[in-house]
């Protein structure tokens, strides 16, 4: 291998040696530096500890235009000769709580239509005495608590803090109001028609922070004079509303706003929507039908007929609740309160019996919810139904609010004309029913095994269709439940289904 030595002119051979000597300069005068010779030393070992300085995101002079009361503050520090432990900030000048954030989300809380505050952050660095200080210019140095007694033992890690930022950063913040919002959550819209009772739930909001509204007010009708306003606490958010209240017989129409501790109000809100209103009902008598049934027939009018006439007209003109109108395999009938507790069960409650008939789809989540509280309250229910086999199983509801223990796994599929029903040892002298000889067909007819305290009431008679006789009616131990499980309307063969209604009144719940 050819090496090749190149060989400078010797026009630059003058400045390769100037060149070749530069750095053992620079070498000597970095030695007589080091020896004392500088005398601008950047060490702070010849001044002592240097203080941090703080710094601010924005300039004092930027944040002179007002703003909201949610604030994100950004802050930093510089030490010359070492690190930043930490900052304290206050907004008082006197309380300091200490944190190694750069940031942080303050909610200033408004004293007024529109605030001022003074917020100031200063760094402290790590240079410390050694030891913890209980009682420093700002408070204790905090420590970790290793063992949970609220004070630093030994062994336990603090952060020992230096030198303070004399001179700490400071900004104002003026804060202007914004008013409230209130709206009522989606899907919460009260019913067309009710009784005395209706429910109103709402989501109240603030730009300056959702705790910075000091309540909500609300009226019925009349918002005219100031008394019609009624004031509920901010972390009250839902509202039932019965006649001593204000509803009244007629149109009624709800009204609501929130007010900020300022005492800035939201728009007023009302439900039902611009133009409208809901119809509130009285009850005529102390007994309601509850109508759970889809077909179009004459099954209602069997049944209003049977009340009109039941106890010498004690119950004419009764109320009746449509549960089924509107409903669908997604969605309860237009007459269901969103919130069936307490909307549905408290007008219940409104009456003292409960006459409720379905069709061979009974809506028994409402059923589930509302009959237990309201046989609680002292209420009767006469209920008659058919229960389908279904993929959801709809025995684990109806044993919540029926004296029945479990139902037969399938059901009759076919009851034939004629079939008899008869009482059961456990409830004599009730009358024989008959199925009736319409074209109806009945079917979904499903064996009821009772609660250990219930008493059994009626059998379907023998036929080979079936095993034995299976128990089709029981009423609960208290007397306040008696339930079918077969379409009464449709045992009324011999006449006998309104002797059976009237003398489960008379002689279970007590009706004279």
């Amino acid at each position: 291998m050819t090496t090749r030595i190149r060989i400078p002119h010797p026009e630059f051979r003058g400045r390769r040696a100037f060149l070749w000597r530069l750095p053992l300069l620079a070498v000597l005068a970095f030695a007589a530096c080091c020896a004392g010779a500088c005398s601008d030393a950047p060490s702070g070992a010849g001044h002592g500890n240097l203080a941090p300085e703080t710094h601010l995101a924005l300039l004092p002079d930027s944040a002179l235009r007002t703003t909201t009361s949610r604030q994100h503050m950004h802050w930093w520090g510089d030490d010359p000769d070492g690190f930043v432990a930490g900052y304290f900030f206050s907004f008082d000048g006197v309380t300091w709580t200490f944190t190694t954030k750069t940031d942080s989300i303050f909610s200033l809380t408004l004293r007024g239509t529109d605030t001022t505050y003074h917020f100031a952050v200063r760094a402290v660095d790590t240079q410390g005495n050694g030891v913890h200080d209980a009682n420093g210019p700002y408070g204790a140095e905090p420590f970790t608590d290793a063992n949970g007694n609220g004070r630093h033992d030994a062994g336990e890690a603090f952060t020992d803090f230096g030198l303070w930022d004399p001179t700490p950063a400071t900004l104002g913040y003026p804060i202007t109001n914004t008013p409230p919002v209130v709206a009522f959550v989606k899907g919460s819209d009260v019913p067309e028609s009710t009784f005395t009772v209706a429910s109103f739930t709402w989501v109240g909001t603030d730009l300056d922070g959702d705790e910075s509204i000091a309540e909500y007010r609300y009226a019925l009708n009349d918002t005219a004079s100031a008394t019609a306003w009624k004031r509920l606490p901010r972390a009250q958010t839902f509202l039932t509303l019965t006649a001593k209240d204000g509803i009244i017989s007629g149109n009624n129409v709800f009204y609501l706003r929130a007010v900020d501790i300022a005492g800035a109000e939201s728009r007023t809100i009302r439900m039902p929507a611009e133009g409208g209103t809901w119809h509130v009902r009285i009850p005529k008598t102390d007994l309601l039908i509850v109508d759970d049934y889809g077909p179009t027939d004459d099954t209602p009018a069997f049944y209003r007929g049977i009340v009109d006439t039941l106890l010498g007209g004690r119950f004419r003109g009764a109320d009746v609740f449509d549960i089924k109108a509107g409903a669908s395999s997604t969605s309860k009938g237009r007459f269901v309160p969103p919130f069936v507790n307490p909307t549905f069960t408290e007008t219940l409650k409104l009456f003292t019996h409960v006459l409720w008939y379905c069709d061979n789809n009974p809506t028994i989540d409402v059923a589930q919810i509302s009959l237990a509280p309201y046989q609680q309250s002292g209420g009767h229910v006469l209920y008659t139904a058919s229960f389908p086999e279904s993929a959801l199983d709809p025995r684990g509801g109806i044993t919540d609010y029926a004296p029945v223990d479990s139902l037969t796994p399938q059901s009759i599929t076919f009851v034939p004309a004629n079939t008899r029903l008869e009482a059961h040892a456990e409830s004599p002298g009730y009358p024989v029913l008959t199925r009736d000889t319409k074209g109806t067909p009945v079917a979904f007819i499903r064996g009821l095994y009772r609660k250990i305290n219930a008493a059994n009431m009626y059998v379907l008679g023998a036929d080979p269709r079936w095993s034995g006789n299976p128990v089709v009616a029981v009423r609960s131990g208290d007397r306040r439940f008696v339930m079918f499980a077969i379409p009464l309307h449709r045992f009324d063969g011999a006449g006998n289904a309104g002797a059976v209604i009237r003398q489960v009144f008379e002689q279970e719940f007590g009706v004279r």
